[in-house]
């Protein structure tokens, strides 16, 4: 395997091209969060909620579906989601969820994987992803709820903020943009740091530095989770960057894909705008545990569900 070679030109391409990639994004979130912070009332927002905790925490891990995010912009819709009352287990299920289980990263996922073994395949993979991506966000929500508290997961300030009326204070154009100029300042100048720290990674190492991990299912699901950790790619255009991994199995490769969208560096840059240091480190370590077990026991039970459907193997 091939060491660390840091080469400042390399170092800039995929810094800024991670910026160019994410930040539109990033922008769109701002400009929604905008959006429901000025239009969108609080008693709205908490009757849009079932009462019953569990079924909302379900509801949220499928709200991507007809309010689909790239995870460049979930954060700042769920901060300002979280400031109208939403509770915070199940804003962390939708900010894991949505840059997954969403139309747009679904029919991507198909596409990417329907090239070489055909369209039931190609929907397994993408069932696949859609499933265990949901019960993580799922499970983590449910954890947040019953064992951290949804009182002590969010920075102090946001907590102190909840139960304000944040009305209407002027031209509603105006004050939209005022709230998302805010949030994109917030989450816009963490997202270059943590980009920064991912070029590093991407620049230094090559992708054929990760293939003799290939051979063993821990070995082979642990790095495609450093890798998607690293890589730091849009939810949306990931699968066909998975799916090129030829010399991995499915099950390292679905490490890869529910991994990526759901935690890198930049989203951990992020989180630290919302979240206070334990709720952070209880979701990577969560979530990345999570997906290892799935994927590890995955050798096993994902080709019985690839055959079962009448896919290829594999």
């Amino acid at each position: 395997m091939t060491g660390f070679s840091f080469n400042l030109s390399d170092f800039v391409f995929v810094w800024w091209g991670l910026l160019f990639e994410a930040m539109p994004f990033v922008i769109l979130g701002a400009i929604l969060s905008g959006i429901v912070e000025r239009c969108v009332s609080r008693e709205t927002v908490v009757r849009f909620f079932p009462k019953n905790r569990f079924l909302g925490i379900v509801a949220s891990a499928c709200l991507g579906l007809i309010f689909p995010m790239c995870e460049c912009g979930v954060v700042p819709v769920v901060r300002r989601l979280v400031r109208k009352g939403v509770p915070v287990s199940c804003g962390i299920t939708y900010m894991l969820a949505a840059p997954i289980v969403n139309p747009l990263v679904m029919l991507s996922t198909f596409v990417a994987f329907s090239g070489r073994q055909g369209w039931p395949y190609a929907a397994t993979v993408t069932g696949l992803r859609v499933g265990m991506g949901a019960f993580v966000a799922i499970t983590v929500g449910l954890v947040v709820w019953k064992f951290l508290g949804e009182g002590n997961a969010l920075l102090p300030h946001l907590e102190n903020n909840n139960n304000q009326n944040h009305g209407p204070k002027g031209n509603v154009f105006a004050d939209i943009l005022r709230h998302a100029a805010d949030d994109f300042l917030v989450i816009g100048s963490t997202l270059v740091v943590g980009a920064g720290l991912a070029a590093v990674i991407n620049s230094g190492f090559s992708r054929e530095s990760m293939a003799p991990f290939a051979e063993n299912p821990f070995t082979a699901v642990t790095g495609m989770l450093v890798l998607a950790i690293g890589l730091n790619l849009c939810s949306e255009a990931d699968a066909f960057v998975g799916a090129s991994f030829f010399a991995f199995p499915l099950a390292a490769k679905l490490a890869f894909l529910v991994l990526g969208p759901m935690l890198d560096i930049k989203l951990i840059a992020m989180f630290t705008t919302v979240f206070r240091k334990r709720t952070i480190v209880l979701i990577c370590v969560l979530t990345t545990s999570l997906v290892f077990i799935l994927c590890t026991t995955g050798y096993v039970w994902i080709p019985w569900v690839v055959a079962a459907v009448g896919g290829l193997a594999p």
